[in-house]
Order: C-alpha cells, then structure tokens, then sequence
C-alpha cells in the first residue's frame, strides 16, 4: 500500500513538472511570433534598423549584405506560413511571401523568403539566421 501512495505523489509530480515544462515552452513559441511580426512589420513601415536587429546568424563568420537599397521599394504585404520545427532543439523554418513595390518603376512584386529562426538560451530571445528577402530592385 506504502508503494503506491509514492507512486500517486510521484505521478503527481511528473505531470505537474511536465506542465510547467510545456508552459514554457508555449511562453517561448508565442516570443518567437513577437519576433517574427516585430520583423515583418519593420520592413514594411520601413524601419529597416528594427529588423537588423532580429537578424543574427549562429555562424559569427556570417555577415549581413548591404540593406541600403530597401529604401527603393515599399513592402506592401506580407503571408506567414507556419514556423515548424527543424527537429533541433529551438529551431524553426518559416516561409514567408512578401509583396513589394519598386518605387522607381511602380511594379508589384512577390518574393518567397525561407526563414530560420533560433533561440538564443543567453539573451533568452529568437533570432532570424536568414539573410534579407532576395528584392529586385530593377
């Protein structure tokens, strides 16, 4: 009988350790679609400062190409798929469709944009490890 009170207490503390654990990770998940619409609205009410900000490639060697021609175009839309896991640990893909002006010629554009995102455990945020949408500029 003294085997399973012990056996009840720890199955209690199983689940409830078990549903902490998926809180947080469910708090985490809903940071991770903070971040990506602080992204996405950065470009497009063009503060392009914003966005760098999010970006941040796990490889240091890595460096961002110049984001001086995004003031050519204006983003006018933007379609989120769903961000799915990687399989490693805090690793997610999202494919975003972005619809574009080009100011100087007035043509609307679509670029698809795989995106992948990772948390960082330190600074306890998500990063975008993706370089800028390939926009046309010409």
């Amino acid at each position: 009988m003294n085997n399973v009170k012990w056996f009840g207490f720890f199955l209690i503390i199983a689940a409830l350790t078990s549903g902490c654990a998926h809180l947080s990770s469910e708090k985490k998940y809903e940071k991770l679609e903070a971040t990506q619409k602080l992204f996405w609205k950065s470009l497009r009410w063009k503060s392009y400062e914003g966005a760098v900000r999010v970006i941040r490639f796990r490889n240091p060697a890595r460096k961002l190409a110049s984001i001086d021609n995004l003031n050519r175009i204006t983003l006018t839309n933007y379609e989120e798929g769903a961000s799915i896991s990687t399989g490693e640990e805090d690793v997610y893909t999202t494919d975003v469709i972005f619809s574009y002006v080009q100011d100087e010629t007035g043509r609307l554009l679509q670029v698809k944009h795989k995106e992948t995102w990772w948390y960082d455990k330190e600074t306890k945020n998500w990063f975008l490890d993706s370089d800028m949408p390939d926009f046309k500029f010409d």
